[in-house]
């Protein structure tokens, strides 16, 4: 055991310093002024007590945040050069700069600490760890840490959970289409997005395209690409970023919290972190401080067309034409079956979960019947619903048209500056011909993209077309002959969704000479 009364006595070369901001330094300071603020404690320390000046080349000064010791790579560093015989110690301002982690880092940094004989020494005390009372107050003071980095990190937690439920968004990036700000309000701090106008119109094309064009992520993406729209990072978008972007309730004005929330787990003695999607009970949703990019309506309609596809067996034909279309009012699906009474035989529509929910089951041909007298009222307000449309996709279209036009006229300005730069002799003419080469294929470049952008533009919807299309639907519901994959394809082009509600009590018998009063909510594609 070291009689901490007495220094040990060391050479330069034989004593390695370690450096590193904690959490419970003060804030204000930034990690350079923590740092030296050490580093010259530690210094005069060295100076006045050990009788010696410290060695620049043996100051490890840790600049990267990290709580374990795979996330700090200088410390790493000081663990591989401590096995060498000629390092005898280790010069830290308190134990806790070593290691906060857990017991298993603390294990390790103890371990090769001992066996490698070196000491820990700090201004208030010097450990060594082959002693075991030493290697006891050692273990201690790294507990202590542990402890204290939990209990803050708590804190953070909490602190963090508050935030996002008053509306902040305080994740390290905002999503395309917004930028991160920072409000002033009753002497508070509010982190909020702010709409970047020109991907704000793109994220509206997306969801036009999927919701009344039927386009997948896929085709998207494609269209996305072809009309020079680029993401913020990558080169070209990739279907799954479409996906997630159509999936991500931040578009309605909301704030999402652990929806991917770390998992931990251990993978042939080793930890692995993944992020799977969290359940919903587990997932916080709370509205934000910042304005929507769309409606709710719109969110909740590209939601409810995931899973619509619908799956046939091989060598199978679909019997439901509301496959993938009608829902019961507790949100599951309702299927096609047949209904046996006294050799009588009558198709009906039935909830999948009919056992849990209860709702009662209703007649093909009367849900059909009540079908259609929806579609013949909603075919009335046609013309002033799709000029509403119109105008609105329009509209978001136009915005990247203006945004091209004006990228256009700026490179127009920069080829004109670049010929009135060959002309006052500012440029050879090799310079010029390089410059202006490079000019001319962006031009033309964005004028394709322009093209192309006016070319895909939304066509305006005739009346009188989607009329007759909504007429030639209803003529083939009641024609047997024709195949219910045909149907349910009919049925896609101008409906969305439909919610089956019934609160008639339900059961074997019941209802059997009564009327079945049920209510259809259809949601339609325009």
């Amino acid at each position: 055991m070291i009689d901490n009364n007495t220094s040990p006595v060391l050479q330069p070369d034989e004593i390695i310093t370690y450096l590193r901001k904690s959490r419970a330094d003060n804030a204000s300071e930034c990690i350079e002024e923590v740092l030296k603020k050490h580093e010259n404690q530690l210094r005069e320390y060295a100076r006045h007590v050990l009788n010696i000046e410290l060695s620049d080349t043996y100051i490890l000064r840790e600049v990267i945040s990290g709580e374990t010791i795979n996330a700090r790579p200088q410390m790493q560093k000081l663990l591989k050069l401590i096995e060498s015989p000629t390092l005898k110690a280790v010069l830290v301002i308190e134990p806790q700069r070593l290691s906060r982690g857990d017991l298993e880092d603390c294990g390790h940094l103890i371990n090769t600490l001992r066996f490698t004989k070196t000491m820990v020494i700090t201004p208030v005390r010097t450990y060594n760890l082959e002693d075991k009372y030493d290697r006891k107050f050692f273990e201690m003071e790294l507990t202590r840490g542990n402890d204290y980095l939990e209990y803050t990190k708590e804190i953070l937690r909490r602190g963090v959970l508050a935030s996002v439920k008053q509306g902040n968004y305080i994740a390290a990036s905002a999503p395309y289409g917004y930028r991160k700000v920072s409000l002033k309000y009753e002497h508070k701090t509010l982190h909020t997005l702010e709409i970047v106008s020109e991907e704000a119109a793109v994220i509206q094309i997306m969801y036009d395209l999927y919701l009344n064009q039927n386009f997948g992520f896929q085709k998207i993406a494609n269209y996305l690409d072809k009309m020079n729209i680029k993401p913020r990072i990558a080169k070209n978008w990739s279907p799954a970023a479409i996906k997630d972007m159509i999936e991500n309730p931040v578009y309605t004005g909301k704030i999402r919290w652990n929806h991917r929330k770390a998992v931990i787990t251990m993978e042939n003695g080793q930890k692995k972190i993944s992020r799977p999607k969290s359940l919903p009970e587990q997932c916080i949703l709370t509205m934000g401080l910042h304005k929507p990019i769309i409606s709710e309506e719109v969110y909740r309609a590209a939601m409810e067309k995931k899973g619509r596809n619908i799956c046939v067996r091989k060598n199978s034909s679909l019997e439901n034409p509301f496959a993938g279309l009608l829902f019961c009012q507790c949100g599951y699906s309702m299927s096609y079956k047949y209904n046996h009474y006294k050799n009588n035989s009558k198709a009906i529509m039935v909830c999948n979960r009919q056992t849990i929910c209860h709702t009662r089951s209703v007649s093909y041909d009367e849900l059909l019947k009540n079908l259609i007298q929806c579609m013949k009222k909603k075919i009335t307000s046609f013309e002033i619903e799709i000029e509403n449309i119109a105008s609105e996709n329009m509209k978001y279209y136009q915005i990247i048209i203006d945004d091209l036009e004006y990228r256009l006229e700026q490179l127009y300005q920069k080829d004109k500056r670049q010929k009135d730069a060959f002309e006052d002799g500012i440029y050879s003419k090799q310079e010029y011909m390089e410059r202006n080469k490079e000019i001319c294929q962006e031009i033309e470049k964005t004028i394709q993209c322009i093209e192309n952008a006016k070319s895909n533009m939304p066509e305006i919807i005739d009346c009188k077309k989607k009329k007759a299309v909504f007429e030639e639907i209803l003529q083939t519901l009641w024609d047997a002959d024709i195949p219910a994959e045909r149907k349910n394809i009919l049925l896609k082009k101008c409906i969305r969704k439909i919610v089956y509600k019934n609160d008639m009590p339900s059961g074997r018998g019941i209802g059997r000479y009564s009327k079945n009063v049920f209510l259809l909510e259809v949601y339609f594609n325009i």
